[in-house]
């Protein structure tokens, strides 16, 4: 059996027993009262960066919807295909969520694509360029405002921006409007700094990303423009 499989089992049986192996489990209660999470997590897909892994959470307290660059799209009502879209209006309006986090990370591939304008094209029309016109705003802020800064410098603003413009797409759809006005609903943006380990948080009055600490002052990390 490959080894990468081999691994996959033994973490299974691990799960196994530490969920499975006496009464009262965790997943004895979330089989017999369902699914109660409070907060949705928008995160990318990126195989470093597990949002219930870097939040040390326990199954059932996240619902957590995974794509590239955690984008989120502007609301449409064309009777198409929207998997991020359906997975938002089944957590607000079936799970009555009360948190929304966009959970960005640096060294996002999908960003560095977006900065390239050159992703890894596997066939002619590609999926992940055409995906990635949903952060053409922050593209061409970071055009616009940092032009003369370096590369990966660029990749973590761009990020930012566009973690901004995502949250501003999220307001499109009316099911979270009209709960975030009646404030039974709250959009965060959260920055995950893999190099250094630290949760930055977007904060919309200053315009700017700080870092979390449960109970402590924030501390700015960096000032960025809002997306035009």
């Amino acid at each position: 059996m490959p080894k990468d499989i081999e691994n996959l089992i033994l973490g299974y049986q691990q799960f196994r027993k530490r969920y499975f192996s006496h009464p009262n489990s965790d997943f004895e209660e979330l089989v017999l009262w369902g699914q109660n999470p409070k907060v949705l997590m928008i995160a990318c897909s990126d195989s470093r960066v597990d949002p219930a892994i870097v939040m040390n959470c326990r199954p059932g307290d996240l619902f957590v919807i995974r794509n590239v660059a955690n984008l989120i799209p502007p609301y449409e009502d064309d009777q198409s295909y929207h998997g991020t879209s359906a997975a938002l209006q089944f957590g607000v309006c079936n799970l009555d969520i009360r948190h929304i986090i966009l959970f960005g990370h640096t060294q996002c591939g999908g960003i560095q694509a977006l900065l390239r304008r050159s992703p890894n094209v596997c066939q002619e029309k590609s999926f992940i360029a055409k995906w990635m016109e949903l952060a053409k705003p922050a593209y061409e802020a970071v055009i616009e405002h940092h032009f003369d800064q370096s590369f990966a410098e660029q990749t973590t603003l761009c990020g930012h921006y566009s973690l901004v413009n995502s949250l501003r797409n999220l307001e499109t759809f009316p099911w979270i409007a009209e709960r975030v006005k009646k404030n039974s609903l709250f959009l965060h943006a959260w920055n995950f700094d893999l190099e250094r380990g630290i949760l930055e948080a977007y904060d919309s009055e200053e315009r700017c990303f700080k870092e979390l600490k449960n109970n402590e002052n924030s501390i700015e990390v960096c000032q960025v423009q809002t997306c035009k």
